[in-house]
């Protein structure tokens, strides 16, 4: 990865600098073969370049890569630094493999230990440009710019065409408000990888804090012809159609960004302030309404963080998050819950909902008879037998209708649908007898006041109406 980025926060304006980070899927990998793109800024690196990093090991190495890749990827990070710690073990003298495991305790949060692995690569490869670059971009998370910046100069007196290097000491520049500095070093990162799409991004930035907004434009919108994906391109887009007073192409722009990066409350937040520009309240009061939402779920997450052993954290952040439609988030969270605590009821009863909205049928099935089980609540038989309907298995679907008490009109179409084939198999009482129920459970609704109905069903799941 190329590790470019950095956001400053100083109010609306002061959102949207950076690139490749955590949030694009880059810093996440940690810089594990297969996993990470190689970092130098010349190289176009693809998995096959990845491969050959691992093929220069032994066998051994190689499997402990891979195991560390797999970990990282599910987010074992403990379990990758001990397959490192192996790695290095066998080849104490690799500069890479330490800057792997800097970048798996960079992301555990062990800051101590990768600074003293960063340095160990370096030591190891003096003359690695990447590595001081590497090494920099960490200081500089840490909030540490004297000592990122030495290293952005070494690594540009090693390679003055180091695109990433340059494009990092522009970002310490922005940071002191430098912001003719901070362009003239994006523009040489551009001149050394026209391709660069973060200084692009950040130069257009420095341009808008200069109110060159017209320049800033055209770089931000070259940042988006290079990187259509780009969240806080699309940001910055929408902050300069801000200022140009521009508004409905500022909200056009803030809502890519939300589509691209749903989670985070700043492009909503934007996105609202150029409805309420264009006297749009209503729905800017949706935008509200989400931006409370994101940051309930903000307070859930630490929380699940401060009690990541209680497998209720992550059950309520799981079940907020299914409120929020973020059905696979919710998953994530429902198996974290299950990982601290195997067969937990209502992490597998929420699963199996969430996995229902995802059209999942088959492994909603699976974790509701596990839920059951493990605690044979109404709520889980209710929507087992919504499952058992939608495979027409009405036999079933009525014995766990009946084992949930509930009786609506999905129970009394599944009786219904029972006497259909049972009258044409030639049973007629029986089916009489179904018909007769499923009208018998219709009067009953007429008769009983809506709010006092049966709602033990999974949010009145309707087996046709779920995500596909």
């Amino acid at each position: 990865m190329r590790r470019t980025a950095i956001t400053l926060l100083a109010g609306f304006a002061l959102v949207g600098c950076g690139g490749s980070d955590a949030k694009n899927g880059e810093a996440k990998s940690a810089g594990i073969p297969l996993s990470i793109p190689n970092q130098s800024p010349d190289a176009k690196v693809s998995a096959n370049a990845n491969a050959q990093t691992i093929d220069q090991y032994s066998s051994a190495v190689k499997q402990l890569l891979q195991r560390a890749n797999t970990a990282v990827t599910s987010g074992l990070n403990g379990v990758a630094i001990e397959s490192l710690s192996q790695a290095i073990g066998i080849t104490p003298e690799d500069a890479t493999l330490f800057r792997m495991r800097a970048d798996v305790y960079s992301l555990q949060g062990e800051n101590a230990n990768a600074r003293a692995d960063f340095s160990t690569a370096v030591r190891l490869s003096p003359n690695d440009p990447d590595l001081y670059n590497y090494r920099g971009y960490f200081l500089m998370g840490q909030g540490l710019g004297a000592e990122a910046r030495a290293d952005f100069d070494k690594a540009i007196s090693i390679n003055p065409k180091h695109g990433a290097a340059l494009n990092n000491r522009g970002l310490l520049a922005l940071a002191g408000k430098d912001y003719k500095a901070a362009i003239a070093d994006f523009s040489l990162a551009i001149e050394a990888d026209r391709n660069l799409s973060d200084a692009w991004n950040n130069r257009g930035f420095a341009q808008m804090k200069l109110n060159e907004l017209d320049k800033a434009m055209a770089d931000i919108k070259q940042a988006l012809h290079i990187k259509e994906n780009y969240v806080t391109a699309w940001n910055n887009c929408g902050l300069v159609a801000m200022q140009q007073e521009k508004f409905a192409d500022a909200e056009k722009s803030f809502a890519r960004a939300m589509e691209l990066d749903p989670m985070d409350a700043r492009w909503v937040n934007h996105h609202r302030a150029a409805l309420i520009k264009q006297n749009r309240f209503a729905e800017a009061q949706t935008d509200a309404n989400k931006i409370e939402w994101l940051n309930q779920l903000t307070n859930l997450t630490q929380v699940a963080g401060r009690n990541a052993r209680d497998p209720r954290a992550w059950i309520v952040r799981g079940q907020h998050l299914m409120d929020g439609q973020q059905y696979n988030a919710a998953i994530q969270d429902f198996n974290r819950a299950l990982t601290v605590s195997p067969g937990n009821a209502q992490a597998l009863f929420d699963r199996a909902v969430a996995w229902v909205r995802t059209g999942d049928y088959q492994k909603a099935m699976l974790d509701c008879d596990e839920s059951i089980v493990a605690n044979p609540s109404l709520e889980a038989y209710s929507l087992r037998g919504d499952l058992w309907l939608r495979l027409e298995n009405l036999d079933l679907a009525i014995a766990d209708f009946e084992s949930a008490k509930r009786f609506d009109e999905q129970v009394a179409v599944a009786y219904e649908q029972r006497a259909e084939k049972q009258r044409a198999a030639g049973a007629t009482t029986e089916a009489d007898e179904d018909q007769a129920r499923a009208k018998e459970i219709r009067e009953a609704m007429i008769e009983k006041p809506a709010a006092a109905r049966d709602t033990s069903t999974a949010e009145g799941f309707n087996p046709d109406s779920s995500v596909q």
